[in-house]
């Protein structure tokens, strides 16, 4: 599509699917549009990057949204529970909920995104954002002790039945009412989710970080990036740089992230947003650095050949089967780009 003349501009992906693609000189730089110094006037560093190779800009930011944990607050205050700021503190408040008949955790695993939400907030917590990338792009393997140390953390969730059952079963969206309701304590989702509850249930709906580990002070988070890029192969490359900069101003991207339910990752269109949303924006302003999400971080190939086997290690609990078979997806699928690529 990228090299079709059809479009003048795409909405995409920041990170790696967008580094993918200007490598293979299908993305213009828009660094004639924006100075550096402009750029950090309407964007955090951290977002940036994500958009930023060899210090040229190749894509505008329209909207993100931070991947987090949500909790029902009159449920927690019932039973004397605040939110966990770190992993003792998320299973003493998982022990107190299943003991009471709630189930702790909702996952939607049809969906075929929450598991790998949960190996990358663990990976991140865990290990830290370096690896994490490294894993992504298959530069690290999979027999590492460190992903077994994570599996480890997922494998005591799932064998401790904090997770809601027949999570395999379920879509994401099926946990919204249960959450609101207070039949489930917790969720793991994006802010976009914030819209799908009605207005007078917002203040019941209480957000955290996901837990650390042992007192780190480190933020990494998640947050999925969408931006505007404009293929090389544009006839109207004057008219499209002028749509860019329209697309830039504070008021556009506040009024469309509102009427999207997603954050806008301009400084100045902030203004307008729920307190679950802000608090969410400030989660990630505050961020050391963010990742994509695990099917944005790799190859679309890789993607979708592990995310099934991350989905059924939920079901199986096999780690060092489960080991195995992504670090041969690994081999495979990144040894068969390196060839290709030479």
């Amino acid at each position: 599509m990228l090299l079709s003349d059809q479009y003048d501009i795409l909405n995409w992906h920041a990170g790696e699917r967008l580094f993918e693609y200007i490598e293979q000189g299908n993305v213009a730089s828009i660094s004639d549009i924006f100075t550096a110094k402009e750029m950090t006037g309407m964007f955090e560093k951290v977002v940036i990057d994500a958009i930023s190779l060899e210090e040229k800009i190749y894509a505008l930011l329209i909207f993100y949204y931070q991947i987090g944990s949500y909790c029902h607050k009159p449920l927690f205050l019932k039973f004397g529970l605040t939110e966990p700021s770190n992993w003792d503190e998320f299973i003493e408040v998982c022990d107190i909920l299943k003991q009471n008949n709630v189930s702790p955790i909702y996952i939607g695993n049809k969906s075929n995104w929450p598991a790998t939400a949960w190996l990358d907030y663990l990976n991140l917590r865990l290990n830290g954002i370096q690896f994490h990338k490294d894993l992504m792009r298959g530069e690290a393997s999979y027999l590492d002790e460190r992903i077994q140390n994570v599996l480890k953390k997922l494998q005591y969730i799932s064998e401790a039945n904090y997770f809601i059952q027949n999570h395999q079963d379920l879509e994401w969206k099926q946990g919204l009412p249960l959450l609101s309701s207070g039949l489930i304590g917790m969720s793991m989702l994006g802010n976009y989710a914030v819209q799908n509850f009605p207005e007078k249930i917002i203040d019941k709906i209480g957000y955290f970080k996901f837990p650390i580990f042992n007192n780190q002070l480190t933020y990494y988070e998640e947050a999925p990036l969408d931006v505007l890029v404009v293929p090389t192969t544009s006839e109207h490359m004057a008219l499209t740089k002028l749509f860019i900069q329209f697309a830039a101003q504070s008021v556009n991207q506040e009024n469309f992230n509102i009427s999207l339910g997603m954050l806008s990752p301009h400084k100045n269109a902030q203004q307008k947003n729920s307190s679950l949303v802000q608090e969410a924006y400030i989660t990630l302003t505050n961020a050391e650095g963010i990742t994509q999400f695990f099917d944005r971080d790799s190859k679309k190939a890789y993607a979708d050949k592990a995310t099934p086997i991350i989905d059924e290690f939920l079901l199986n609990l096999d780690i060092e089967g489960t080991q195995k078979a992504l670090e041969k997806v690994r081999l495979t699928i990144f040894t068969t780009q390196a060839i290709h690529k030479n």
